[in-house]
C-alpha cells in the first residue's frame, strides 16, 4: 500500500512517525519569537550537519529522522521569513550594539574626566601654595 510520502508499508509509516516524534520531542515545535526561531533555525541546523557527519550510509530510520529534521527546518525558515524576522533580529543586534557603544563611550569620557579633573586640582593646589607664599613674603 503506498502513501502519499513515498512509504511502501505499514513498517515505513511507523519508522517515519517515529522520526516525526523524536523531532518533535528533540526540536519542539517552534517558537513564539524571531529570537527564539532563529536560535532553533540554528540548532536544528546544527543537528542535521552532525547527524550527517556520524551517519554517512543512515538505515531507513536514520533517513526519516534526518528528512524529517530538514522538514521542520524548512517549515521554520519559511515562518521566520513569512514574518520578516531577519529584519526584527537585525534592529535588536544594532539596539544592543547602539547601547554598548554608548556605554563605552560614557565610561571613556569619565575616565578622560577623572584624569583632567585630578589635573585641575593639582594646579589649584599649587596655585594655592604660591599665594600663599607669595601673600608671606609680603606680610613679612
Amino acid at each position: 500500500m503506498a502513501t502519499s510520502w513515498g512509504g511502501g508499508n505499514s513498517e515505513d509509516l511507523t519508522t517515519r512517525l517515529k522520526a516525526q516524534q523524536r523531532v518533535t520531542d528533540e526540536f519542539g515545535r517552534g517558537a513564539d519569537t524571531c529570537v527564539g526561531l532563529d536560535k532553533g533555525l540554528k540548532g536544528i541546523s546544527d543537528a542535521i550537519i552532525a547527524q550527517r557527519k556520524k551517519t554517512p550510509l543512515p538505515n531507513l530510520s536514520q533517513k526519516y529522522y534526518i528528512e524529517e529534521m530538514e522538514f521542520k527546518k524548512r517549515q521554520w525558515e519559511s515562518t521566520f521569513a513569512k514574518y520578516g524576522c531577519r529584519d526584527i533580529i537585525e534592529n535588536i543586534r544594532l539596539n544592543s550594539i547602539a547601547v554598548v557603544e554608548t556605554s563605552s563611550a560614557i565610561k571613556q569620557e569619565k575616565s578622560v574626566l577623572d584624569v583632567g579633573n585630578k589635573n585641575n586640582n593639582n594646579y589649584i593646589a599649587l596655585g594655592a601654595v604660591v599665594m600663599l607664599v607669595g601673600l608671606y613674603f609680603i606680610l613679612k
